[in-house]
């Protein structure tokens, strides 16, 4: 029983490792579509089909379909699928950039494994003595370097609670204050709004 149930966890969560990312990405492209169409649709002509039964179901179909998907993708013909779709997704303008966004963060807070966010830090942002998460991406390079006065560090700053949108800031620095949680936590403190926070110190 154990066993099955492992099983049926590992796929769950190798599903959403592929589900997320498609999803998020269709979701940020449905969401402009819905800002437009709502934009040019007169408001008398709008209906509301969202209802809590409804609500429940969707959910409930997708933690099947989730599941689904990640059994499939741990047999061999189930890689190759996902691999053929991220091919024909790459030829796509806007939406391969999209999907690969969203990949690195999904698969930054679902693993735990660093991908192109490097360390978690503290930077003052919007304004001096608010602080807020980011993720460094790269050391400064480029113009931006030659034009500053000093050494700056490329930082990702996510939104709550999506965080697949944000601010890239080049921050001096001495500026920056090195997290011990690591950018999965950060993540997930990130999209949970601050109510999900690492212990610390850290466990040893």
């Amino acid at each position: 029983m154990n066993d099955r149930w492992r099983s049926l966890r590992n796929s769950f969560f190798a599903g959403l490792l592929v589900v997320v990312p498609l999803a998020g990405s269709v979701f940020l492209v449905l969401w402009l579509f819905t800002f437009v169409t709502d934009f040019l649709l007169p408001a008398s002509l709008r209906t509301e089909v969202w209802t809590p039964l409804y609500r429940l179901a969707a959910l409930l179909a997708f933690v099947v379909l989730t599941t689904a998907v990640g059994w499939i993708t741990r047999l061999v013909i189930g890689r190759r699928l996902v691999a053929v779709i991220e091919r024909l997704i790459d030829r796509v303008p806007l939406f391969n950039k999209t999907y690969g966004f969203v990949k690195e963060i999904s698969h930054t807070v679902l693993t735990g494994q660093k991908t192109m966010f490097q360390r978690a830090v503290l930077v003052e942002f919007p304004r001096p003595k608010m602080w807020a998460v980011g993720c460094v991406t790269s050391e400064a390079t480029g113009e931006p370097q030659i034009r500053t006065r000093e050494p700056v560090i490329s930082v990702f700053i996510p939104t709550t609670p999506n965080p697949t949108s944000g601010f890239l800031v080049l921050v001096p620095r001495d500026q920056v204050i090195e997290l011990d949680m690591t950018v999965a936590e950060g993540m997930k403190m990130i999209i949970s709004a601050g109510s999900v926070v690492p212990p610390y110190p850290p466990p040893p």
